[in-house]
């Protein structure tokens, strides 16, 4: 018959191991790779620890007591390490990335090769064979085991404080673990007193302590430690909620942006923060105004999922203040663009029609000394107007919707037209086709004629020929089309050719010929094609435009 004192022993111990066992399988539930790797270990360890002394009651010789004890022993040192590295992932320092780790495992098997030779030279416990209370061995600690006991101690206090530093972090009620670590220290009481005390034998009784913790934090961690461990992550302001949307952790950034998350553990979400709980299903900014100023953040969700069903999510709030100010900005100088699109279509184009017009009058009412200057102001009447044409479809470009719809246009009968255009508009310039022009479709919008108008008339504007000459011509290949429009004019010096699109350059303030060619530059890029100038043969330039073919 056992006796009720061995009993008793084997019963806690088994419980614990048992205990240890049955939180495996929730424990690789975690969905952190390193935390789940750690308090894996962490529960088996204490679960062999529990074994081992199970055995060493049970075995009926010295040999297997002792067998059994060292087993324990170790699987006790290999609890601590595990439960270390359970902290270090938990807390973001990635175990297999920490400082002097090569030095730090070989210390570990230093001190598991001194439990397991233990016999041969007792720096760690000696045994002796004793009947009272029962038949047992007695376990001597000697002077390395309560050394590698306390340095222990300080390993787990080290784990210990690096976890309440992260609940510090997060704002989170840390009550529940601290309960649970006085818990496990009651059986270290057993372990000091255990040789003074009739019932209890000189063992470690942590096990049952540990193991009690060990299944205590699971569950902890289960309702809170994931929400913990990712909004402590994350420097912005995190809030961890439950499948009902009810609040169960958040960090101190949160806590500071949205006061009434103090105590709010187990609320929901829309009692806490109407306008934070909208926002996650809304596509716009949120505004905060503190202390009279406002600021805008932008609310991500991360959904967490057990399988197929969704066990909570963890939403992220950014701070986008200075996107949504330079996009307020933009929307400003939009708003500018459009209302100088106005005046420029309206009222300096209509001006300037009507001086045109009472200028072409005064062409029959001036002697030969006023004809010169008369045809100077005809010429930059003419200009201003097409300058204004320019200046409306260079507006219009940038007004246009960054994903504008674009549609097959067929590229001959366009070009056709800039042609007849730009003849009427420049009488003493000769234009001409070399070969054929392609008789395909592009992908672009009605803003394409601007492209070529503004390069045939670039073509005429900066020639110092008497007769200016402009070549067009067109070769095509399975994807593009490329057109090809040359001229004889002085040409352009290769270290301006990217320069007169602006490329490189912002914008308006590049050192190129106008707008107009920094206008082709932006169409050709909304029509997924390009634009670039080459020297021509043997002299001027040739401007090639790119596009892509549509079938």
């Amino acid at each position: 018959m056992i006796e009720p004192l061995l009993l008793g022993h084997l019963i806690i111990f088994a419980l614990s191991a048992i205990a240890c066992v049955a939180a495996i399988p929730q424990a690789r539930k975690i969905q952190h790779p390193g935390t789940r790797e750690g308090f894996v270990v962490f529960l088996g360890s204490v679960a062999l620890w529990s074994g081992g002394y199970i055995g060493y009651l049970i075995a009926p010789t010295r040999s297997g007591k002792v067998a059994f004890y060292i087993l324990g022993f170790v699987f006790a040192f290999v609890a601590v390490a595990a439960w270390l590295y359970f902290c270090a992932a938990y807390t973001g320092r990635p175990p297999r990335h920490a400082p002097f780790r090569n030095l730090i495992l070989g210390t570990f098997l230093f001190f598991i090769a001194l439990k397991v030779t233990n016999p041969l030279h007792n720096l760690y416990f000696t045994t002796e064979w004793v009947t009272e209370p029962f038949p047992h061995l007695v376990i001597h600690h000697e002077l390395l085991y309560w050394i590698v006991l306390g340095l222990s101690y300080a390993a787990i206090t080290v784990g210990f404080f690096v976890l309440m530093e992260r609940f510090y972090h997060t704002g989170s009620d840390s009550r529940p673990l601290v309960v649970l670590v006085g818990l496990s220290g009651l059986p270290a009481v057993a372990t000091i007193i255990g040789g003074q005390v009739d019932w209890l034998l000189p063992l470690m009784y942590e096990p049952p302590g540990v193991a009690l913790f060990a299944v205590g934090t699971l569950f902890f961690y289960r309702q809170r430690f994931e929400g913990i461990r990712l909004t402590g992550e994350s420097d912005e302001p995190a809030i961890f909620l439950d499948q009902d949307t009810c609040i169960r952790d958040y960090n101190q950034a949160a806590r500071r942006l949205f006061p009434g998350l103090e105590e709010s553990f187990g609320k929901p979400l829309t009692a806490v923060n109407t306008a934070l709980a909208d926002h996650l299903t809304k596509q716009d900014v949120l505004a905060i105004t503190q202390n009279d100023e406002t600021r805008y953040y932008d609310v991500s969700s991360t959904p967490f999922l057990a399988g197929e069903v969704t066990t909570g999510q963890l939403v992220t709030v950014t701070d986008v203040t200075e996107r949504e100010s330079y996009r307020k900005r933009l929307e400003e100088k939009t708003e500018q663009l459009e209302a100088l699109n106005r005046v420029v279509r309206h009222d300096i184009r209509n001006d300037m029609a009507v001086i045109l017009g009472w200028v072409e009058i005064l062409e029959d009412h001036v002697d030969e000394d006023g004809e010169e200057a008369l045809e100077r102001v005809l010429q930059k009447s003419r200009h201003v107007i097409q300058f204004t044409e320019v200046a409306r479809d260079f507006v219009e470009s940038l007004s246009e919707d960054a994903d504008a719809e674009l549609e097959p246009i067929e590229l001959q009968p366009l070009l056709d037209a800039e042609l007849a255009a730009v003849r009427d508009s420049f009488p003493d310039a000769h234009f001409q086709v070399s070969g054929e022009l392609c008789d395909v479709s592009v992908l672009a919008n009605e803003m394409l004629s601007s492209v070529f108008r503004n390069i045939l008339e670039n073509a005429v504007r900066h020639n110092d020929k008497e007769t200016p000459e402009v070549t067009i011509s067109c070769e095509e290949d399975s994807d593009t089309v490329r057109v090809r429009i040359a001229d004889n004019g002085p040409g352009i010096p290769d270290n301006q050719k990217d320069q007169i699109f602006g490329k490189g350059e912002k914008g308006l303030d590049s050192p190129g010929s106008g707008i107009g060619l920094y206008l082709v530059h932006l169409l050709t890029q909304q029509f997924g094609g390009n634009v670039w100038v080459k020297d021509n043969d043997p002299n001027g330039s040739v401007f090639v435009v790119e596009l892509p073919k549509v079938e």
